[in-house]
């Protein structure tokens, strides 16, 4: 009874997001990750998606053993496609493990209209900064997102430089898919904090991406080895944003506090007194810790004052930078060493700092909260005399006699009559002659007995892809259009049909397997859709309920049937 409890408490569901907003006609990277088994009962089902339209991105699982602890989790990774604007909480993702449910936490997404653009060619470049004004050291967000149709490789970024303003990188890039126009881009995104310096007219130049692209092209009539994908060359393309203009507004002198230091954001300070009672000659720790979001290099380092019940021994300061969604955030921790002199209770110095909010467009004071030592009458000190402290200068005991009392575990040799040379062994011409040839024999049955099984395999196989299709209408026809049995049933068509091994393959997937294999275009398109409806029931939770596809699906497997090869 104990063991799966234990199991169950070491089970966790985690939901993520690859971001907080997104364009109504983007696509959001969900990613469910379970830790703590290896395997569930059935996929995740998403609440709050009803709203999205989901695709399956693929399952992944993972076991390791690092200093004998032994880790595993699954991964599914999921697309969301949204239908309309608005603000929505995602999840939780429900699993089941074991007859168990486990729930996941939620996320909060901010859906936007549609990004103002004009599709230039297959591949381009834009920039967008998050406000075309602000203030001096006010944090803003710089985006630079690469628009393709194409495949690329080698990609090298070139960013604009100027002494007004700063750019600092946050988290990584970013990948999706954007529609604009008729045409759909897989669009990579990368995100800079961008800090101006200068008061004035800002022109943010383009920045350029250099890459190598791979455009599609008509094969020539006359094929070599060369003519293989895999070694087409592609030709190398350079592409330039638009310059972006910003307005950089001075600080107001109205309200500035005597003490600002040129900090510009939003911030907290807290300071705490550990142990608030010590003894004379004992030691507290006054920690201090100021934190936000804004130019967070410019935190300043505060000073404690000298105190006349206690000795000061500063600590170095440590800066934490991290960055997130909205940018760069910091938290700088100073502490001091306060050593007790003189009895009695005391009050610690309040420290205080000043800012500019820039989303109120005033200067803010923040000052900690009272804090107090209490300091005890410490122990007087005891001189204790040494017992041996006579002694010194007395000679010692007289040296004791060099004994030995080991051996090394190999012989140790006096004399060479022990190196003699060892008489080989002589070995039987019938035990030489069958360590030489019996290798080679035994190789030859393993070979000749992976080939036979080979075989075997090859046409049982064959002749389970050719009863695959009546077996999935006699299963349809049985279990009708339920979206949780309709979507197995269908992937394990093509897995018999096609002898594949895919447990997880995707819309996008069996569209691609189905077009390498001579199915036409608009066929594989059909079934690519019927997946895709099939799917979003699932992952909803509407898989128990009958699902419309709009397709007649026996007579499409026939379809696909008649084209395959």
């Amino acid at each position: 009874m104990l063991i799966p409890s234990r199991a169950w408490a070491k089970v966790s569901v985690q939901l993520n997001l690859d971001r907080n907003q997104a364009a109504v006609t983007d696509s959001i990277k969900l990613v469910i990750s379970v830790s703590g088994t290896r395997s569930s009962d059935s996929v995740p089902v998403i609440k709050g998606a009803d709203d999205f339209n989901v695709t399956s991105g693929g399952t992944s699982s993972r076991f390791e053993i690092i200093n004998g602890k032994v880790n595993s989790g699954i991964e599914y990774t999921f697309f969301l496609h949204p239908r309309k604007e608005g603000s929505f909480r995602i999840g939780p993702a429900e699993v089941i493990i074991d007859g168990r449910t486990f729930r996941s936490n939620t996320g909060e997404l901010t859906i936007h209209k549609a990004r103002a653009g004009i599709a230039r060619g297959n591949l381009f470049l834009t920039a967008a900064i998050s406000s075309p004004e602000a203030y001096i050291e006010e944090q803003l967000i710089y985006t630079l997102r690469l628009h393709r149709r194409i495949n690329v490789s080698n990609i090298s970024l070139e960013l604009p430089e100027s002494n007004q303003f700063a750019l600092k990188k946050l988290e990584g890039p970013q990948e999706y898919q954007t529609v604009i126009g008729d045409h759909t881009y897989q669009v990579l995104e990368l995100r800079y904090a961008l800090i101006p310096s200068r008061e004035g007219e800002v022109e943010i130049q383009p920045s350029r991406m250099h890459m190598t692209a791979f455009e599609s092209s008509r094969r020539s009539q006359m094929r070599s080895f060369f003519d293989d994908p895999f070694f087409s060359a592609g030709q190398p393309r350079t592409v330039a944003s638009e310059s972006v203009g910003l307005t950089v507004l001075a600080l107001p002198e109205t309200g500035r506090p005597p003490g600002f230091t040129g900090l510009v954001g939003n911030f907290e300070i807290d300071a705490t007194l550990e142990p608030a009672s010590i003894k004379a000659g004992e030691s507290a720790t006054l920690t201090l810790r100021l934190a936000g979001q804004g130019n967070v290099n410019s935190i300043p380092d505060l000073k404690c004052p000298d105190l006349e019940y206690a000795k000061v021994y500063a600590d170095q300061p440590v800066l934490k930078v991290e960055t997130d969604e909205k940018g760069l955030k910091g938290l700088k921790t100073m502490k001091w060493a306060l050593v007790g002199e003189k009895e009695g209770t005391f009050q610690v110095p309040s420290f205080s700092v000043s800012f500019f909010d820039p989303e109120n467009r005033k200067y803010l004071t923040l000052n900690t909260s009272p804090l107090f030592l209490s300091i005890l009458p410490g122990q007087k000190e005891q001189v204790v005399a040494s017992a041996a402290a006579g002694d010194e200068g007395k000679e010692g005991q007289a040296k004791k006699e060099v004994r030995e009392i080991g051996r090394d575990i190999l012989p140790v040799h006096t004399s060479m009559d022990v190196l003699k040379r060892a008489e080989g062994y002589k070995a039987g011409r019938l035990f030489f002659t069958s360590a030489v040839i019996l290798p080679f024999l035994v190789y030859l049955a393993a070979f000749a007995g992976v080939r036979i099984k080979r075989n075997s395999q090859r046409s049982m196989a064959s002749i389970r892809a050719k009863k695959s299709a009546g077996r999935f209408i006699r299963e349809y026809r049985k279990k009708g259009s339920l979206p949780d049995e309709l979507s197995s049933a269908i992937r394990n068509y093509l897995n018999d049909r096609l002898s594949l091994n895919l447990g997880s393959l995707t819309a996008e997937e069996a569209a691609g397997i189905l077009r390498s294999n001579g199915v036409s275009n608009e066929t594989a398109l059909r079934l690519c859709a019927v997946l895709k409806k099939i799917e979003n029931a699932v992952y909803t939770g509407r898989g128990n309920d009958p699902c419309d596809t709009g397709e007649d699906i026996p007579s499409l497997i026939r379809q696909v049937e008649k084209e395959i090869r």
